[in-house]
């Protein structure tokens, strides 16, 4: 009997270390960077970058050659020099060079930068300042704080199918309400081919929510916003607003869509699909603004007829409640349009926690169980898939469709947490969920509680196969099972790029062996 159960177990060894991503390649160990940005781009010339924005450092360069040698390590510095409220944006190539957008506030005063920088060398071809927003004053500060007003900001998205790309300027403080919202388009040569106002008919609406936009080619940037009133501004009236730039258009064009008069758009995503040539919306609403939770609603807009064709409620299936005492709670966090039209919601449970004690209070967003929904082309349910964990992300209040606003941006590099959360891979013959757990959740994927990750240093990366009839997907070692219990290997996956023609994935791996650290940029093949 002991013969047989270690034949059986040693098998069972042998199956998840040999199940792994095929490693193609690995660059040089170099030491973790632990504060800034951090991305990976892989260029179409097989070359990959990987970038590595310090806030007071300047920006980090690492060129691999498409045979995956390092060939550049430098270190630029931007006329913008020291970051001490930076977001970045955007991080996308362009032309052959990698495109960063960071936007900072300075003196109060939200700017955005475009650092262009030269996939061959490393240097710096371009650093612009290229957007200016509204001065915010105390008072103003304080109806960010307290009032109804949402934060200025800059919006910017790439058109994952051409090279070129839109900014959204978002002026709330603007007096003038048809000013609010400025949109500039973008081509392959980093020029504006498009720049407009969106102009409310009437300046109709006091308040406009911006919810999210999508750029079709060099034909169109299509941007959703809310735009309602309140009791003390003109009254309830609400609407979904669509508003296009299109080509060689010297005005926004505006339409309301009739979405719901009863329904408050709190958040929402848009992705184009270029195979029905829809924008496919998701979005959380809800009927009053006293309900506890959100609904979540599946839309299709037309953005060449301005209409919506199709609207409903969408939910994981009862299957998946099993896995739970109070069945599946999670809202969606992303939406990812997949090669053959296909789209895929996941959702995620998050609960936040607020501590008091002795030295303050502290806030941690709780990331757990998720449900992983495919759809086909025109909407309908096809499967779904839940994966139990339990990430605690210390310091944070993540907010819905966190994981959306992360995509095509850079993750933000603090105290171990942006070894956290999930990435989605949409590969050749199947798709994937990776993270990082502990190996102590091995046994309880299906029931028992799990284990919650707060510190990183026993976790390693995982990979969930989106395949079979079962609920929950069998998962595996993405890097191959660790040598000894002391050995351990993560994944920054939230930074990963995914070549689908060669079927190349690369990401950021930190092992720890014999008590040593460092990382490395390896490429492998799902």
């Amino acid at each position: 009997m002991k013969k047989t159960l270690f034949l059986l177990l040693s098998v069972l060894t042998f199956n998840i270390a040999n199940a792994q991503f095929k490693p193609i390649a690995e660059g040089p160990v170099f030491k973790e960077p632990e504060e800034g940005f951090a991305k990976i781009l892989q260029m179409k010339n097989g070359t990959t970058m990987f970038l590595h924005i310090s806030n007071k450092e300047g920006i980090d360069v690492r060129v691999y050659n498409a045979t995956h040698q390092e060939i550049v390590t430098t270190t630029v510095q931007p006329s913008y020099g020291k970051l001490s409220h930076a977001s970045i944006e955007a991080a996308f190539e362009i032309n052959g060079d990698a495109v960063l957008m960071i936007s900072e506030i300075d003196s109060r005063t939200p700017v955005l930068y475009r650092v262009i920088i030269d996939a061959k060398t490393g240097a710096i071809k371009d650093d612009k300042k290229i957007g200016e927003l509204s001065h915010v004053s105390f008072f103003q500060g304080y109806a960010l704080a307290f009032g109804n007003v949402p934060m200025p900001d800059f919006f910017v998205r790439k058109d994952p199918n051409s090279d070129n790309y839109a900014v959204v300027m978002f002026n709330s403080f603007e007096s003038e309400r048809s000013k609010r919202i400025e949109i500039i388009s973008y081509g392959a040569d980093n020029k504006e081919t498009g720049r407009a106002f969106y102009a409310s008919p009437e300046e109709k609406y006091k308040y406009l929510r911006y919810i999210d936009m999508a750029v079709i080619g060099s034909d169109k940037v299509c941007v959703l916003a809310y735009g309602y009133n309140t009791k003390n501004s003109g009254g309830k009236e609400s609407e979904l607003i669509l508003a296009n730039l299109d080509k060689g258009a010297k005005a926004v064009s505006f339409t309301e869509l009739g979405f719901s008069k009863d329904l408050t758009v709190y958040w929402g995503i848009i992705r184009y699909s270029p195979i029905t040539k829809s924008l496919i919306f998701v979005s959380l609403v809800k009927q009053d603004t006293g309900d506890k939770g959100y609904t979540p609603i599946l839309s299709f807009v037309n953005p060449y007829e301005k209409k919506i064709n199709r609207t409903n409620t969408i939910a994981p299936s009862e299957r998946l409640n099993a896995f739970s005492k109070d069945g599946f709670t999670g809202l969606p966090q992303n939406l990812f349009i997949n090669d053959d039209g296909t789209f895929t919601i996941v959702s995620e449970e998050i609960t936040i926690n607020t501590y008091r004690g002795t030295m303050g209070t502290s806030v941690a967003s709780i990331l757990g169980d998720m449900a992983v929904v495919n759809y086909s082309k025109t909407g309908e349910f096809v499967n779904d898939y839940i994966i139990r964990k339990a990430h605690s992300v210390s310091g944070s209040s993540l907010r819905p469709f966190y994981h959306s606003y992360r995509q095509g941006s850079a993750q933000v590099l603090a105290g171990g947490n942006q070894f956290k959360s999930f990435a989605y891979l949409d590969g050749k013959t199947k798709s994937y969920i990776l993270f990082n757990d502990t190996e102590r959740n091995n046994d309880k994927q299906e029931e028992g509680k799990l284990v919650t990750v707060s510190g990183v240093g026993e976790s390693d990366g995982f990979y969930y196969p989106l395949t079979g009839a079962n609920a929950v997907p069998k998962r595996d070692y993405v890097f191959g099972n660790p040598a000894s219990k002391h050995d351990h290997n993560l994944g920054l996956f939230s930074i990963s790029d995914y070549d689908r023609k060669n079927n190349i994935y690369v990401t950021l791996e930190l092992s720890k062996e014999s008590g040593k650290k460092g990382v490395k940029v390896v490429w492998l093949q799902p």
